[in-house]
């Protein structure tokens, strides 16, 4: 019987998962688009683009650039960055 978790298979996983964060991160750093958009775009599952989203989000490199169409769905969405400079500013705290 094979062992298909071999420390050799999980290398390549986790090489494979990484480069696939790497390509959502510059896909959303040249241009803010939704999960959806850049899912078809890369052709990553959906359900990966969330994980790298919430990854992404939890050190502070993901942020929302704008409220759009998505281009797919027709329905308004946020459209995510990786780029710092295009990070909606909220004004939440210009109200107290």
């Amino acid at each position: 019987m094979i062992n298909h978790h071999t420390p050799h298979n999980s290398n390549n996983k986790d090489k494979h998962l990484k480069v696939q964060l790497n390509k959502v991160y510059n896909g959303f750093y040249k241009q803010p688009q939704s999960m959806l958009m850049i899912s078809e775009k890369l052709s990553i599952e959906r359900a990966n683009i969330c994980w790298y989203c919430k990854k992404l989000r939890k050190n502070n490199s993901l942020g929302i650039a704008k409220r759009g169409i998505c281009a797919i769905t027709k329905k308004m969405v946020n459209f995510y960055t990786t780029n710092p400079e295009l990070f909606q500013t909220t004004n939440q705290l210009k109200l107290f």
